[in-house]
């Protein structure tokens, strides 16, 4: 069995101890009328929940708050050269995401490689690739650790999400230069330090992923291409965009979702919203306690990413990454095997380094972060000629860019927060096994519709 499923049975396993009796059918389901589910959210989530729903003969309402579909998918060009894509929201598919690859194989919308080489630009000192790496001993304790995932039992995956990653690395000898240089990798993967990560969400994401740790393929165009053949196929009346919900209430098997302007009655709902947009939702039942503080208590990562236009691409390598020490802790080609003599370049920022730019201007942001480029090419600053960023922690959706897993919430809140109230199911990117991902978001979501379909 791989790791990645062995994962997934797993959850699967304590997941339906969480959920009990409350997804079997009841007498609404097991009705011949055509049945109906509202869905909230147009993320990928919700998109996939309800194109399979439809496929299965339902009828559905995608509720959606924000002015397009796609959620924290976000695929741009610059008006100085529309013919270049890159993508302010999720970026990658990776070799292991089965769903999103056979979606895209259904839909006719290539796949391109775009993996990279990673540099490293440290204390001003540019290092290509495969001319820096971890001590021995931190590499060989990271091979056994990674190599004894699958033997790991129920206690001993819950014992290691009681530790943060920098700690738990540091207990199996990882020195403190190691540690200083895992932290500017994996930061990027969980949107803050390391040492507020479970060590367990990362062991397992490490454990499960491919050798370029998901950064595989970009879909050919844009990645919000899969939303808009999503919604093609669901059709546009039946997605409803600047849709807020304020209350969901359920009475006599019926689930009513009151939004400013409008009432939707329906069999069922599934929420994909964020946690910061579910908490301002009224339930009526209400939520249980338990569920309502586990939400209180997941935090999502503060990311600004930024993207910048560059005359021509002075990086030369197609497949360029960095990692660094700069503001931005991680810069990628975007426009890899896109053509043209002009290119992007993509970074994260993360945590109170994402704050910060998050606070400049975008001529102040422009100059610091191709300032921290210097160091790799001093041409960097002159170059440069637009930038376009977002701060999803600005995002007044979902605070955040994705669902972080402090040490001890993975087994302990998690299993909490996938549990159905009554009618209303959860799905979104922050309850799945390839959490953080769009294939995540689309597992989750189609794992919602099922619950309802059988």
């Amino acid at each position: 069995m791989s790791n990645k499923n062995n994962r997934r049975n797993f959850l699967k396993i304590l997941g339906a101890t969480s959920l009990g009796i409350a997804l079997a059918p009841s007498s609404v389901f097991a009705q011949k009328r055509k049945k109906s589910c509202i869905i909230i959210g147009a993320g990928f989530s919700g998109l996939a929940a309800a194109y399979k729903l439809k496929n299965a003969g339902w009828n559905v309402t995608v509720l959606e708050a924000r002015d397009r579909i796609g959620g924290r998918v976000f695929s741009q060009t610059f008006a100085a050269n529309p013919n270049l894509t890159f993508e302010l929201g999720a970026e990658w598919v990776g070799e292991s995401h089965e769903r999103i690859k056979a979606l895209c194989k259904d839909f006719n919308i290539p796949l391109q490689k775009h993996q990279f080489e990673d540099y490293l630009l440290r204390d001003g000192k540019v290092s290509r690739p495969n001319e820096w790496s971890f001590s021995p001993s931190a590499k060989q304790a990271f091979e056994k650790l990674i190599k004894g995932y699958d033997k790991l039992s129920v206690a001993q995956k819950t014992n290691l999400d009681r530790y943060d990653w920098w700690t738990y690395l540091e207990k199996i000898g990882f020195s403190e230069d190691d540690l200083r240089l895992r932290d500017l990798m994996d930061s990027t993967d969980f949107g803050e330090s390391i040492r507020h990560v479970s060590a367990f969400a990362a062991a397992a994401e490490y454990a499960e992923s491919s050798p370029k740790n998901e950064m595989d393929y970009k879909m050919t165009g844009g990645n919000s291409r899969l939303a808009e053949e999503f919604a093609r196929r669901i059709s546009a009346e039946n997605i409803k965009l600047n849709t807020l919900v304020a209350e969901i209430n359920q009475r006599g098997g019926i689930v009513t979702v009151k939004t400013d302007a409008d009432i939707f009655k329906a069999d069922a709902c599934i929420c994909t919203a964020p946690i910061n947009s579910l908490l301002k939702i009224k339930f009526n039942p209400p939520l249980p306690t338990i569920q309502s503080e586990a939400a209180q208590k997941l935090i999502y990562a503060r990311i600004c990413k930024n993207s910048i236009l560059f005359e021509k691409r002075f990086w030369k390598n197609e497949n360029f990454s960095m990692v660094s020490d700069t503001t931005s802790h991680f810069y990628f080609h975007s426009t890899q095997n896109q053509t043209g003599e002009q290119g992007i370049l993509t970074s994260y920022a993360v945590g109170e380094k994402a704050d910060v730019l998050a606070s400049q201007s975008d001529e102040r942001r422009l100059k610091i972060i191709t300032r921290d480029l210097i160091d790799f090419n001093e041409d960097a600053p002159r170059l440069a000629k637009a930038i376009s960023s977002y701060a999803w922690q600005r995002d007044r959706f979902t605070d955040g860019a994705y669902a972080l897993y402090r040490p001890g919430q993975w087994f302990g809140i998690r299993p909490i927060l996938q549990r159905p109230h009554l009618k209303v199911l959860f799905a979104g990117e922050h309850l799945a096994d390839w959490q953080g991902f769009m294939e995540g978001a689309i597992e989750t979501g189609e794992a919602a519709a099922e619950n309802l379909i059988r």
